[in-house]
């Protein structure tokens, strides 16, 4: 912001500098105009002067000459002439060279009058003109750092958004990654879960079976015991010949049972 301000104070420094140099300029060919022209006859009525000088020194030694030719007479008439001549071109040539103006004369009249002119001119121009051109420039300038400073707050305004969708971007992909982990966690977690049910019922209906082979062989050696009684209750009488009482029986059965091999 202070860069372009002080290329702005720069700019109308420029401008300020240049209007007056153009001032300047316009003044002096206003006020110093008619002394060009004068300085330019001066020279032009010089180098007429010199020709014509010339050209005075050539006829005069052409008449000398001719008199040299001619008798005496005709010589003292032509001389006479000659001299004539040449006092009335030479009065002529003073005459030219005392209407001369002088070298690099000022004419003060003029130089009022183109003054006078300039500074009508310039007031108008100050008064109607330069606040126009001024007051176009300047609202250009205006609108250039206007235009400046809007691109400026909207780069700031892009920056700023930008880095907001980058934050956001950034919350987003830490909650996926945060998902990610956690869906990880819950999917380990259940199975863990799955396999310590898994092992848990594998359990259970391994002492379910085992419960099982157990009522089985008691049941079997419930039968077997019946069987064993049976077949030597039979035995005894046919051995004995007498009937068994009660507690007998029961005492056949605990030793027939112990006599039997165990299979745990």
């Amino acid at each position: 912001m202070m860069i372009r301000k002080g290329e702005s104070m720069m700019h109308s420094i420029s401008r300020t500098m240049l209007i007056r140099s153009m001032i300047a300029v316009a003044l002096t060919m206003f006020v110093f105009g008619p002394v060009m022209p004068a300085f330019a006859q001066d020279k032009g009525v010089a180098a007429e002067k010199e020709h014509a000088d010339g050209d005075h020194d050539a006829e005069h030694d052409h008449e000398d000459g001719d008199h040299d030719h001619k008798d005496g007479e005709h010589a003292e008439g032509d001389h006479a002439e000659g001299a004539a001549g040449h006092d009335a071109h030479g009065d002529d040539g003073h005459g030219d060279h005392a209407e001369m103006p002088p070298l690099l004369s000022f004419d003060v009249g003029s130089a009022v009058c183109n003054l006078a002119i300039f500074l009508g001119v310039l007031a108008i121009l100050s008064k109607f003109v330069w606040p126009a051109i001024l007051g176009g420039l300047k609202a250009r300038e205006d609108k250039i750092n206007a235009d400046l400073e809007g691109a400026q707050k909207a780069n700031l305004e892009a920056k700023g958004l930008l880095t907001e969708y980058q934050s956001k971007l950034d919350d987003a992909s830490a909650q996926v990654q945060g998902m990610l982990a956690e869906s990880r966690r819950d999917a380990e977690a259940s199975g863990a879960r799955i396999v310590e049910e898994a092992k848990a019922e594998a359990q259970r209906q391994s002492e379910r079976a085992v419960a099982d082979i157990e009522t089985a062989k008691k049941v079997a050696l419930s039968d077997i015991a019946g069987q064993t009684s049976d077949m030597a209750i039979k035995v005894a009488k046919q051995v004995v010949g007498r009937e068994l009482q009660a507690g007998d029986h029961a005492e056949l059965i605990r030793q027939s049972l112990e006599s039997l091999p165990s299979n745990n």
